[in-house]
């Protein structure tokens, strides 16, 4: 057992953090929670709780240690290496996701995912010294080219969704001119990138990402039909991607892929893939060899024939990765440690797991506490993120709705009104209380459309308990405030917004979730949606659901307004602070 902690207390572990003279920290989401364990894994050694849960550590050269925590108001904290108790506390906003100490500046870097921000912090002000904007929803990053540069990875597209490609963009950061000096753009459809490792010779990184098949209609989803589970290799010495390669093979999925590291001994890239419950193992000079090995036009499995054909190709990786278990649900974190070992933590039920790389044997610590799993709610949130549920676990329902059931950024053309109209993906907050469900009503509401989902998109078995707990997570989920706002308040441009607002949208974007339920004609659609009756969107959290629109062809606010804005003539400062008010809900 993990500790004998309160066992109405939840453990959620979803973040790992191994310092080989301290053992290992574990974030708990739960609990707001960062515990350190005795390298053995068998023993607590300290404890520290927070107001918001822990997103990112970092370890500084003279030992103290420095927590960034998640929300609005999030913090940043220094904590003594001895006891973790908290020595200073700093606001930062607006959801900080990630750490790092550069000792070329001697700062602080922190992303501000829902700022679209790159911070540094000199740490013994703590006073925000620079600003960088470094794309849509930064939520990891890693220190190369001798600490001169970053490289952030963003979770989410940022164009519209007609674009071409559509894709996720990486950002490199020179620490020293405070500027972003290249974007790095993943394969077309490549969206959610979670987490960055890099080798141990700085000369590679790997980020994980969904590759969508948004282009093919969802009529299945074997072999990957429509969609797959990524990791992007970077060329540090390039800055630049090195090529794309799935983790799935050609017969089984490996969904909702998370956490990623190199091993110690720099031979192995090992990722979470959450939706499965397994790692995946990857002999890491293999892949190499096999890339390089391509670039000369020598392909060493039979399936691929073109540089460029390599991110389709879901043998690949054949003969060089395996697939372990990880004996429980949904890991999201791993982890290296010294002596050839590997750390993870399953999120839904608890367990932490060592595994050895030489020999595979596992060691499974199961927590006495509560987990997510234990609670209806728990229990839909892990259904949605579960890939086992349907045929041969390609994707999950988080595959098109990542980040708490919200949006992918994608249009995709499911077949419930037809083929060859494809419509944006819909963020499922409030999708309950906010019937009908879909763009154009097509069904009568949220529960219908989660048993559908599972049927029509899973290609699985709608199971009546598992739906009734996804209702109850989905129900259950709440809106993060908006950066817009000012200290929790809206700006004066704002609330002059506002008047607009009220003066000409109010009639159908009304009540609590700025919509009144019912579906009209308007006078801009294309092609077969043409006197398409649509659902009048709600409103709330709209500054996080961008592209805008039933085809996503407007990815601002403002240029969404002048297609769907007032029906008469406003300035274009009232059109700004139109915007400002729409995306401050």
């Amino acid at each position: 057992m993990l500790c004998s902690c309160n066992e109405k207390d939840v453990f959620a572990p979803d973040k790992l953090f191994f310092d080989e003279g301290a053992g290992l920290y574990v974030a708990n989401q739960s609990a707001n929670e960062l515990l350190r364990f005795n390298s053995d894994l068998q023993s607590l050694d300290k404890k520290t709780i927070f107001e918001s849960p822990v997103n990112g550590l970092e370890k500084m050269p003279d030992g103290s240690i420095w927590v960034v925590c998640d929300g609005y108001e999030g913090k940043l904290y220094e904590l003594d290496a001895a006891d973790l108790e908290i020595i200073s506390k700093t606001e930062i906003g607006n959801s900080p996701s990630a750490i790092r100490y550069n000792p070329l500046t001697k700062t602080l870097w922190v992303t501000q995912r829902f700022k679209n921000n790159l911070i540094e912090i000199n740490p013994s002000s703590k006073e925000i010294i620079s600003t960088i904007e470094v794309g849509r929803e930064p939520v990891d990053m890693i220190s190369f080219a001798s600490d001169s540069l970053l490289l952030v990875v963003n979770n989410m597209p940022e164009m519209a969704s007609l674009d071409f490609p559509i894709a996720v963009q990486l950002s490199v950061v020179d620490v020293q001119t405070k500027q972003v000096i290249k974007r790095i753009m993943l394969p077309n459809g490549s969206t959610d990138a979670k987490a960055i490792a890099i080798s141990g010779d700085n000369s590679y990184a790997y980020v994980t990402h969904l590759l969508a098949r948004f282009q093919l209609p969802a009529n299945q989803v074997d072999r990957g039909w429509m969609s797959t589970n990524a990791l992007s290799i970077i060329d540090l010495r390039k800055k630049d991607i090195e090529n794309t390669v799935l983790l799935d093979t050609p017969q089984k999925g490996t969904a909702n892929p998370w956490g990623v590291t190199v091993s110690a001994d720099n031979q192995s890239v090992i990722v979470a893939a959450s939706g499965v419950d397994e790692l995946v193992l990857i002999d890491r000079i293999a892949l190499h060899s096999r890339l390089n090995n391509a670039k000369e036009g020598i392909f060493e499995t039979p399936s691929t024939r073109k540089l460029e054909d390599i991110p389709n190709d879901a043998g690949f990786l054949y003969g060089i990765s395996s697939y372990v278990s990880t004996e429980g649900k949904g890991p999201r974190a791993v982890a290296s440690s010294t002596g050839g070992k590997v750390i993870t933590a399953n999120y839904f039920t608890g367990e932490i797991v060592e595994m050895n790389l030489a020999n595979g044997k596992k060691k499974v610590n199961e927590t006495s506490r509560a987990t997510l799993s234990s609670s209806k709610v728990g229990r839909g949130n892990m259904y949605f993120h579960d890939a086992t549920l349907g045929f041969q676990g390609w994707q999950s329902c988080a595959s098109c709705h990542p980040n708490e059931a919200r949006t992918d950024g994608l249009n995709w053309d499911l077949l419930n009104d037809g083929v060859g109209n494809p419509k944006n993906t819909k963020s499922l907050l409030f999708s309950h209380q906010t019937p009908p469900s879909m763009v154009t009503g097509i069904r009568k509401n949220a529960e219908t459309a989660v048993r559908s989902g599972l049927k029509y998109i899973l290609f699985a078995e709608a199971n009546e308990e598992v739906c009734k707990a996804m209702d109850a997570y989905l129900i259950s989920l709440s809106p993060e405030p908006s950066p817009y706002l000012i200290k929790g308040q809206m700006s004066e441009a704002a609330k002059r917004g506002k008047i607009t607002f009220d003066n000409h949208c109010a009639s159908c974007h009304s009540g609590n979730y700025y919509t009144d339920g019912k579906l009209y004609q308007v006078d801009w659609a294309h092609g077969s949606e043409k006197n398409v009756a649509m659902d009048v969107a709600a409103l709330n959290e709209v500054w996080r659901t961008a592209p805008y629109l039933y085809d996503g062809r407007s990815f601002s606010m403002k240029e969404m307004l002048k297609i769907h804005g007032p029906e008469v003539s406003v300035s274009e400062k009232e059109m700004d602070e139109l915007a400002e008010y729409v995306l401050s809900l």
